[in-house]
């Protein structure tokens, strides 16, 4: 066995002489020096003394000679070339003597740790002394200004104790010592004390103990700071935790590894700079290395690594790396009072859907009296300071998935309490997602209505400061029949929330002579429907107002309420038809309502009348409005008093167990404390029922919300209900009506329907939709195979590529307006993107005459636009025949056929080519009759205008017109397109008739998919769009459309266009989400186009048109105008270059 592996073994049986084992492990890297090793005697190992003997022939490079403390002497004077003495004692005493001798022989002295109270001139100590060790310490309190702080030592650190008291006389300390029970020390004395700053200087083991405790019993949190010495931080450190180390032993982890790297650090050193190998010169270069200022490095613990942040030298603190305070937090604590964490979610984000703020208005409550608790020395805490964490996972939508992450990601910030979310299925969600994630703690709300909250057996950790819907909703029949009102409709959402409410209020019905006059399956209504999923229940509202019921009782939730508001607007309800009771409705919900839908609430949903418990009240009421209206320029709505309360709850109890030694760090205590209380809050006497999770009844307020004389909205407080007095309502303020007056209305409104018949009546026709498939599925596939036979007859062949530069004409220019204006034709004919419905559908509806988005089709209208389209085909077919039977040239001094042929010049592209999809579009509209207010194909009515009646009278006679538009129009266009761009002479930018063809089949494909599947099922028709659209990208993309590399070019980028529009109109409508941020993904997806556009047609496709600078645009506007009369040249242009194209056959021989 060699040596080295001896005292290895040694080491693992002798923990008393570690130290000796740790240098002998690094013996075979120091070959050059001649060192003494004193070590302490004792031990039975030292009576093996053949160990010693053949050190020197395993180690030939150098000597060491080993003796025992009582043989130091003898070893001094034997070995008197020996360099060094190390120094493995521990005892002053032996440290002292072995001084003395080193002092008399002039030989270094080096020891671990510096026992002597003195400084000797040949002592050289590895480890820093407690005075360098203490004043490092002081440099970190002096950068982050902390001048307070618990400093915990154990009883082997009272050097290091007595000098920060020397320098630091406002630290507060405490010794414990060995053995001590530190979780009672901890709940005993430390908690109390409500210290913010710890400065630990312990053994490894204590120090883990203690910071196991505090973290814990949650005393290191956001706003605390703790401070370890090298020691303490061997073992373990908090996330978070500063850790004062010596240069170069940042990432020591234990004693052990210290000593090791410290005496290699030091005897490589002195073997790199020694040259004459005198005592004198190992004496300088340990006074160089060892006697200089002690620099110190200051390690931060994050996310369980330890991270060097600062150096420290001369006795000053530099930084140069961001630090992690515990908590995760940034913030350098400077509080002198201690953190007490709470955790609140008043948040506007939902899984899906738009934001909703209500919670985040109401949570300005708690934050106000969070404000008012630290800065109220006198009572309530005055030793503690509360913060809250907010949590942003869900409003009023829960989702699992996306809520146990958003509360797994800040997991640690949940603190002592928590105030829960605004809507009670997010409440219930959520104490769900804190079961299976293993978090406890007392939970309080200050919104939540839902009855089944109240159960202490299902919710032990759960309570409120605002009464449940059981009472709010039995009180609503009441005040009804006080207004004066009999007969009222309702309608609840479909969960238990809903169901509870509904429950009540039906209960206290029967017992007020109060009527509901719609039917139970008009009456509910699934919950967190969003916008596009309401749509599928119009059925309910439209029974709803054929009820002609003018009071609504709505149990629903924002912002579905608002939806269905929305609805109502939609179906005809204006200004003055309904009177809306609801509990939830404010003022502050309208003004964070989506402003592009808001203007339908104005007109439906005003009055909307709530009863809300009082707020505002008392002492503590006035003074939270202040700090709000301070702090967030007023802004609250009925929920923000509540979270006042809620703040105040814990805090009372907080501070009830606070003072009597109880552990306010258990969950089951503190909820139990919670329970007990009983102050007078914002919303008066709080304090919550024995054996339920509700508050005591408290006196409501009723709310009224109106529209003032300058069209503001605004809220007024109508009367009190108080259920404890003998006159339950007192009435302060008359409710005033949506016209302004306080007169009540009728019960029931007139009949004022936006057809002819009531809503209720209609329903969807199958035997007509059939119809309407079976018309459209006929005319898409007699105009395909016209198409082909148009194609292989008189149209397949090629066009000759553009290849130098040409001047632009005005048919040039015609051609190119046609590719911009096709995006927004087919556009038209795609899925409907809501987010841009009033622009951007609008702007397509008026290119593509898609009449539903551009005009509200009563009165006759739809009908002028059909008449204007028949009278365009007629003017279409007249020019088609002057052209193909080239009558201006049969009659060439006739004044109409000329002026003819020269409109045709200018009307033909536009007609057949601009205006193909609205004038098949209109076409097929005269056979949209699949809604019917009965059985027979006579009862149903036109969608464009239910005011007539299909297949009879008038409607059949345009039925009949439609057919021969159709038949006519659509083949001489498809003729035609490819045979207008022939008869000009001038022009340069021509279209591929392969291309015309292939779009007429694209065009007419997505007008009937338009018309039939989009009618019936819209995510389908969506989905199919985007295959057909991509499609004829492909084909763009394969057979270059125009003759014009650069219009090619241009024209297949537009079409990808309109699949990208299709393709986010498609995701809105399946998974909904923000519209702003998916109209930003839309317009982001433009540019990207139109910026690669424009670098590809800048790398690839010339310029092959120009236009002549200073060209007399005069001769242009005579030659428009002249009708003909300068126009002969052009015109003998045109005749012989429709008998000399290049497809092998003559037109005129071939022409119908």
């Amino acid at each position: 066995m060699s040596l080295v592996d001896y005292f290895g073994e040694f080491f693992c049986n002798h923990q008393s002489l570690w130290k000796l084992a740790l240098f002998i492990s690094w013996l075979n890297l120091f070959k050059s020096l001649e060192i003494i090793l004193i070590y302490e005697q004792g031990n039975s190992i030292w009576n093996q003394k053949n160990k010693f003997e053949g050190f020197s022939e395993f180690n030939s490079l150098a000597e060491w000679h080993i003796c025992g403390y009582s043989e130091a002497l003898i070893c001094l004077d034997m070995y008197e070339n020996a360099l060094l003495l190390l120094d493995l004692t521990e005892r002053i005493e032996t440290q002292f003597l072995l001084s003395k001798l080193c002092e008399e022989k002039e030989i270094s002295h080096l020891v671990f740790e510096n026992k002597l109270s003195y400084s000797d001139q040949w002592t050289f100590s590895i480890k820093p002394s407690s005075l360098e060790q203490a004043n490092a310490f002081l440099s970190v309190l002096r950068y982050f200004g902390w001048t307070k702080g618990l400093t915990i030592s154990d009883g082997f650190k009272n050097i290091l104790k007595e000098n920060l008291e020397e320098y630091s006389k406002t630290l507060a300390f405490m010794t414990i010592e060995p053995n001590a029970n530190i979780e009672e020390l901890v709940n005993r004395i430390i908690t109390p004390l409500g210290e913010t700053l710890y400065y630990i200087f312990m053994t490894p083991t204590e120090s883990y103990k203690l910071q196991s405790i505090l973290a814990s019993t949650k005393l290191l949190n956001i706003g605390n700071g703790i401070v370890l010495d090298q020691e303490s931080g061997y073992n373990y450190s908090i996330n978070g935790a500063l850790i004062i180390t010596v240069k170069g032993q940042e990432f020591s982890s234990s004693e052990n590894e210290y000593m090791t790297s410290s005496v290699k650090s030091i005897i490589n050193y002195i073997l790199e700079n020694i040259e004459t190998e005198t005592k004198q010169e190992v004496f300088f270069i340990l006074q160089s290395l060892l006697r200089s200022k002690n620099h110190f490095s200051l390690v931060n613990t994050q996310d369980g690594e330890r991270v060097v942040v600062g150096k420290i030298l001369n006795e000053e603190l530099f930084l140069f790396s961001d630090i992690i305070f515990p908590g995760n937090s940034k913030e350098i604590p400077k509080s002198i009072k201690k953190v007490l964490q709470l955790s609140i979610e008043a948040g506007s984000s939902n899984p899906t859907g738009p934001p909703i703020t209500v919670g985040l208005v109401g949570g300005y409550g708690s934050y106000s009296a969070c404000e008012i608790i630290n800065e109220d020395n006198s009572s309530l805490l005055n030793n503690f300071q509360i913060e809250l964490f907010n949590f942003d996972c869900g409003t009023s939508i829960y989702n699992s998935t996306f809520a146990n992450a958003c509360y797994l990601k800040d997991k640690d910030s949940f603190g002592l309490g928590h105030i829960s979310a605004w809507s009670s299925a997010m409440s219930i969600g959520s104490i769900k997602s804190f079961k299976q994630l293993n978090l406890t703690f007392p939970i309080v709300s200050a919104s939540n209505g839902d009855v089944t909250l109240n159960s202490t057996a299902n919710y032990p950790m759960y309570m409120r400061v605002q009464a449940s819907l059981s009472l709010g909703y039995s009180l609503i029949p009441i005040f009804i029949r006080a207004l004066g009102w009999k007969q009222v409709a309702v309608l609840y959402q479909n969960d238990s929330w809903g169901l509870s409410g509904y429950y009540y209020f039906n209960q206290s019905v029967k017992n007020h002579d109060l009527s509901l006059i719609n039917p139970e399956s008009s009456r509910t209504i699934p919950a967190n429907l969003n916008r596009a999923e309401i749509k599928e229940y119009l059925y309910i509202f439209q029974e709803i107002i054929g009820t002609q019921a003018r009071f609504l009782i709505s149990i629903l939730q924002y912002p579905m309420a608002y939806y269905i508001f929305e609805e109502f607007y939609d179906l005809g309800i204006r200004k003055g038809d309904l009177v809306i009771f609801t509990k939830l409705s404010d003022l502050a919900t309208f003004a964070a309502y989506d402003n592009l839908y808001a203007y339908k609430l104005y007109e439906t949903a005003v009055p909307i009348i709530t009863m809300y418990g009082q707020s505002w009240v008392g002492p503590l009421g006035e003074k939270a409005l202040s700090y709000i209206t301070k702090n967030y320029g007023g802004l609250v709505n009925s929920y923000s008093c509540f979270y006042v309360d809620a703040v105040f709850l814990i805090a009372y109890a907080l501070d009830f167990m606070i003072n009597r030694g109880i552990d306010y760090t258990d969950p089951d205590k503190l909820q139990k404390a919670m329970r007990n209380q009983q102050f007078y809050g914002c919303t008066g006497q709080v304090n919550i029922e024995k054996g339920s999770n509700d508050r005591i009844i408290q006196t409501f307020e009723i709310i009224v919300n109106k529209i003032d004389e300058n069209g503001n909205l605004t809220t007024y407080v109508m009367g009190q209900f108080r259920p404890q007095s003998t006159q339950l309502i007192t009435i302060q303020e008359p409710l005033v009506y949506a016209d302004g007056s306080t007169t009540k209305p009728a019960d029931l409104r007139s009949t004022d329907y936006k057809c002819p018949f009531p809503d209720r009546l209609v329903r969807t026709f199958a035997k007509g939709r059939a119809l309407v498939f079976g018309i459209c599925f006929f005319v898409a596939l007699v105009s395909l195979v016209i198409t082909i036979y148009i194609w292989k007859k008189w149209w397949k062949i090629s066009i000759e590529p553009l290849t130098t530069k040409e001047e632009i004409c005005m048919q040039d220019a015609i051609v190119a307006g046609t590719i911009i204006i096709e995006f927004f034709q087919f556009s038209s004919m795609g899925p409907d993107f809501s987010a841009i419905d009033s622009t951007l559908a609008e702007i397509s509806g008026t290119f593509s005459l898609s009449l539903d988005h551009i005009l509200k089709l009563r009165n006759g209208i739809f009908w002028i636009i059909a008449n204007a389209v028949f009278a365009c085909i007629g003017l279409w077919i007249i020019l088609c025949s002057v052209v193909l039977l080239r009558l201006d040239e049969k009659f060439p001094l006739s004044f109409v056929f000329r002026n003819l042929s020269t409109l045709a010049d200018y009307l033909m592209p536009i007609l057949g080519d601009l205006c193909f999809i609205p004038f098949i579009s209109v076409c097929l509209d005269i056979f949209l009759c699949d809604q019917s207010i009965g059985d027979n194909f006579t009862e149903s009515f036109l969608a464009q205008d239910c005011y007539y009646f299909c297949w009879k009278d008038e409607h059949l006679a345009y039925a009949i017109f439609s057919i021969f538009a159709l038949i006519t129009y659509e083949p001489l266009a498809v003729f035609c397109r490819p045979l207008w761009q022939e008869l000009q002479p001038i022009l340069h930018i021509k279209a591929v008739p392969l291309f015309l063809m292939v779009k007429t089949i694209v065009q007419i494909t997505l007008i009937v998919m338009n018309k039939t599947v989009k009618r019936a099922q819209s995510l389908l028709h969506g989905a199919l769009f985007i295959v057909v659209m991509s499609f004829y990208v492909a084909f763009l993309f394969k057979f270059k459309p125009f003759n014009y590399a650069r219009f090619s070019w241009w024209q297949t980028l537009i079409s990808i266009g309109v699949v990208w529009l299709a393709l986010i109109s498609v995701i809105e409508q399946s998974i909904g989400g923000d519209y702003l941020v998916l109209v930003s993904i839309l317009f982001f997806g433009f540019i990207m186009i139109a910026l690669i556009g424009v670098y590809v047609q800048y790398k690839k496709y010339p310029s092959l048109l120009f236009r002549k600078k200073g060209q007399d645009t005069s001769n242009l506007f005579i030659f428009a105008f002249s009708f003909g009369k300068n126009s002969k040249l052009a015109l003998s242009k045109i005749v012989p270059s429709v008998t000399s194209m290049s497809s092998p056959r003559k037109i005129g021989d071939q022409s119908p």
